[in-house]
């Protein structure tokens, strides 16, 4: 297949006459088709498909147990539940959106703490909403669904993720809170505060702090971590620190990372059950007249060099800092301070002292024992604990008990602050640390891989890590309110088909419940789907290189390139995958092409914009956007090009507008005046389109955001070009294409549609010209196809393919077996060159399937009267087309016209459902 590029060489001919197709000129074909079957492009399209079709995958060695059901007591806000449930969901809204109901949700917890009442719950939906939230509200609970999060960062950097402020028998539950120099949980004035199964993530900053005046403030089955971004140590951070004053502090089932507890006068603390893996600090650091002090059934773990880079022993030696006993309670707190029923896992050569007491730093458990009466029952280990991911995405803790652990089995259960259930809620619970030691499948883990199959549709593949040979059963969360459910065991991996109703990002979570342990293990892994909607935007012109508009003014030089930012500025997200950009080539030099390409990927064997010396040549891309947002042009001619790109809309890997084809039909055509008054659109004047409800196509009465036409002027009087827009607004600066005296020029547009249904078309020229309006396709929110861009490829070329050019027939075309079933249309750039008369070329579904041609069986296809292109004798002429395949997947090609022409076909993408 060849892959060279068209480059125009032939002059414009005055002689052959470009061809446009006329209301009521049916086609005079006769009794047998004639036609010619081109290669498929199933192995080009199959391996681009591949290309455009991404994996997700989270391995076994990051899943973790989870809670099986709601702990008692800490599920709801001390004051009685009474009140409504306010809902907030980051989903399909932008910020400051909604009213608080299932229906119609806030977009920010701010919104709903600010909207609740004393007794209300505020229900956040899995996500990331990125705000600083602070509680004056009293009696709440706040409850997250599945991953929900409050983040702190960027903008927010310096801020609190969540404050609770003078706000009593408030509960924060399953609610992850992430912070940059700043807490991610701050207590201030508040008394009756519990948060329970949630997570403080604190980046250069102390992740919970309790001021002097709070009290009777619980953290439970809470993941705590406070690191740092910057410098070579992990020392003066806490995960949990406790001014002076406070009262009534229990901590008990958490798991805390890189620092630890961190209290000063503190009166009544209990610390029970946690797993702490320290950094430089002390795990529990106790100074001040501290009181009600009890320190019980914790595991104590040394940060080794693999889980903790910063804070182990070595890393902090190196950096200046010392490496502090795991327990320190200083001369003031010790009277009032119990510790017993605590193991400690010392990394091997640390000699780690496990206390220093009342001053004095004992290097063994036997000294302090024998000393102070202190930790009798204390233990250390000698049998690491399995480090694991504890929450979501979160890892690296070393939680899980081995067999042979001092710590299985030996927990005081009546100890001050203790619960009946561990981290995840197992019960019952007779082990020290976070975590119950599950001896009957310790090693329990499940992957999840999920791969992208079509625009909405994925697959994911389970896989089992058991000692045990039985199927256990499992269940697939997609993350769109569906669920698939099976059984899976560790010889026997599952998949798992799911199609979206939208295109989006989701969070797929797997969860087996295996009946021999009756423990739950999961994992999850975000995901995008590979298909895009469209949203119409502009038009609106970002390059011209004649005024120095998106680049640097002046011509793009002979075989080099130029650079537009598109994505991530005035008003495109930075997430946009591709565009529509009307490309139009200007002041030519000599005879060459544009190529559009995404900036970051190797430049494609293909052309968007063919011309010759002097020419202007329009053509629509709808081009991949590559690396920080941008579409590189690449002029292949041995002369100079001005090159003017402007923009109709983008797509996203989210939901708004998908794509539906039509059947081609004619809209406009002023010759005889269809669609609108007959007769020729003056220069400088301009004329609406009703699309919403039009019976060609036909076209929905409502919900059109844009439509995919192709655009003729034949028969201009002057120079110009013709612009389409929203009707109600004004003349943009763009122009979809342009023209010469005589021509007849034809371009594909996607038309943003006006608010009342319309689109205007404005002929910018100083005389009149005829405008012919083919409708192709339209983009609604009720629409089910999504589009996959492609690297582009060349499928077709009549020059080279064996059969030699198009003959010279109103019945002679080609066709071709595109795609998928479920594909259903197809971005392709049509090129004709070597031109041997004048016509034009229709594109169109073949009513047919393969099997009908193979066996001669094939009904002759109606050609609609419709036009792709049109050119004149000796023209190459290029424009895109959105190809409609039939039922078979087939589309035809149609040369319609005085003369033979070569055809080269390149696909850009397609539209699947």
């Amino acid at each position: 297949m060849s892959h060279r590029r068209l480059t125009a060489t032939a002059a414009l001919c005055a002689a052959g006459l470009a061809l446009i197709p006329a209301v009521g000129h049916a086609a005079d074909h006769g009794a047998d088709p004639t036609f010619v079957q081109a290669p498929a492009p199933a192995g080009d399209l199959a391996a681009a498909r591949s290309a455009a079709l991404d994996t997700f995958e989270s391995p076994a060695a990051k899943s973790h147990r989870v809670a099986q059901a709601l702990p008692k007591g800490v599920v709801k806000s001390r004051v009685a539940a009474t009140g409504q449930t306010i809902y907030v969901s980051p989903r399909d809204c932008q910020y400051g959106v909604g009213t608080g109901t299932a229906a119609s949700p806030f977009c920010s917890v701010q919104h709903g703490v600010d909207a609740a009442q004393s007794g209300d719950t505020v229900q956040v939906e899995g996500g990331n909403l990125r705000e600083s939230v602070t509680v004056h509200t009293s009696g709440l609970t706040i409850l997250g669904l599945g991953n929900a999060g409050v983040f702190a960062t960027d903008a927010q950097a310096g801020k609190p993720a969540l404050t609770l402020d003078g706000a009593n028998d408030v509960t924060l539950r399953n609610l992850s809170l992430v912070s940059a120099g700043a807490p991610a949980l701050k207590v201030v004035g508040s008394a009756r505060t519990t948060m329970d199964s949630g997570v403080a993530n604190a980046t250069d900053a102390d992740a919970i702090t309790v001021d002097g005046t709070s009290k009777d403030v619980s953290v439970t089955r809470t993941y705590a971590v406070a690191g740092r971004t910057v410098g070579d140590k992990l020392t003066g951070l806490a995960t949990v620190r406790v001014a002076a004053g406070a009262s009534g502090i229990t901590l008990s089932a958490d798991a805390l990372v890189d620092g630890g507890v961190v209290a000063t006068g503190v009166q009544g603390l209990a610390v029970a059950g946690n797993t702490v893996q320290r950094g430089c600090a002390p795990a529990v650091d106790l100074d001040g007249a501290s009181t009600g002090v009890s320190l019980r059934n914790n595991l104590f773990v040394d940060s080794g060099p693999v889980e903790n880079s910063l804070g182990n022993k070595a890393a902090c030696l190196a950096g200046g800092q010392s490496w502090d006993p795991s327990v320190r309670v200083s001369a003031d707190a010790a009277a009032g301070t119990t510790a017993d029923t605590n193991t400690f896992y010392f990394q091997p050569g640390n000699d780690t002292a496990p206390y220093a007491f009342g001053g004095t730093t004992y290097p063994t458990l036997a000294d302090v024992q024998a000393k102070t009466g202190q930790a009798v029952h204390d233990t250390v280990d000698t049998v690491a604990p399995r480090s694991t991911v504890v929450r979501g995405m979160y890892g690296g803790q070393d939680l899980a008990l081995q067999k042979g652990s001092t710590a299985i089995g030996t927990a005081d259960q009546s100890a001050p602050g203790q619960l009946d259930t561990d981290f995840y809620g197992t019960k019952p619970r007779t082990s020290r640390g976070a975590v119950e030691y599950l001896s009957t499948d310790p090693g329990l883990a499940i992957g999840l891989k999920i791969t992208n199959t079509s625009a909405r549709g994925v697959q994911a593949a389970t896989t089992l890590v058991s000692k045990n040979s039985d199927f256990i059963g499992y269940v697939v969360d997609w993350g769109d309110g569906q669920k698939s459910y099976g059984a899976i065991s560790p010889t026997s991996g599952r998949i798992d088909p799911h199609t979206y109703d939208k295109p989006g990002h989701y969070t797929v979570t797997v969860t087996a419940t295996p009946n021999y342990t009756g423990d739950q293990v999961t994992n999850s892994v975000d995901i995008t789907t590979a298909g895009s909607h469209y949203t119409a935007y502009g038009p609106t012109r970002l390059l011209d290189t004649r005024n120095g508009t998106g680049a640097r003014l002046g011509k793009v030089g002979p075989f080099s390139t130029v650079r537009i930012k598109v994505a991530g500025q005035g008003g495109v997200p930075a997430d946009a995958v591709a565009a529509a950009l009307n490309v139009t080539a200007t002041g030519t030099e000599q005879g060459g092409f544009i190529t559009a390409y995404p900036v970051g990927k190797d430049r494609p064997g293909t052309s968007n914009v063919n011309y010759v010396a002097g020419q202007t040549v329009p053509n629509l891309t709808i081009t991949p956007i590559g690396q920080d947002g941008e579409v590189e042009f690449y002029n292949g001619s041995r002369g100079s090009v001005d090159l003017v790109a402007d923009i109709t809309g983008y797509f996203t890997r989210s939901f708004s507008s998908a794509y539906t084809a039509t059947s081609p039909g004619r809209l406009v055509d002023t010759r005889i005046g269809v669609g609108t008054a007959k007769g020729s659109v003056r220069g400088g004047g301009s004329f609406t389109v009703q699309i919403a409800g039009n019976r060609v196509g036909p076209l929905p009465a409502s919900g059109v955001t844009a439509v995919a036409l192709n655009v003729t002027v034949t028969g201009p009087q002057n120079s110009g070009y013709l612009t389409v827009f929203p009707d109600g607004g004004s003349t943009p600066t763009a122009s979809n294409l342009n023209y010469s005296p005589g021509q007849t020029v034809a371009n594909a547009v996607i038309a943003p549609v006006g608010a009342d249904g319309k689109i205007k078309i404005y002929n910018g020229s100083w005389g009149s010209a005829d405008v012919v309006v083919d409708v192709i396709g339209y983009y609604s929110p009720t629409g089910v196809s999504a589009y996959l861009p492609v690297t582009p490829f060349r499928w077709l070329d009549t020059r080279s393919w064996g059969h030699g050019p198009l003959k010279t027939s109103g019945d002679y075309y080609i066709y071709s077996r595109f795609g998928d079933p479920g594909d259903t249309g197809f971005v392709l750039n049509t090129t004709v060159t070597n031109t041997t008369g004048g016509g034009y070329l229709t594109v169109s579904p073949d009513p047919n399937y393969i099997d009908a041609y193979k066996n001669k069986y094939a009904s002759w296809p109606n050609r609609p009267l419709v036009s792709t292109l049109n050119w004149n004798r000796g023209q190459t002429v290029p424009n895109l087309v959105q190809a409609t395949p039939g039922p078979g997947g087939i589309v035809d090609f149609w040369n319609t016209g005085n003369g033979t022409t070569d055809l080269v076909v390149d696909v850009f993408g397609f539209y699947t459902v």
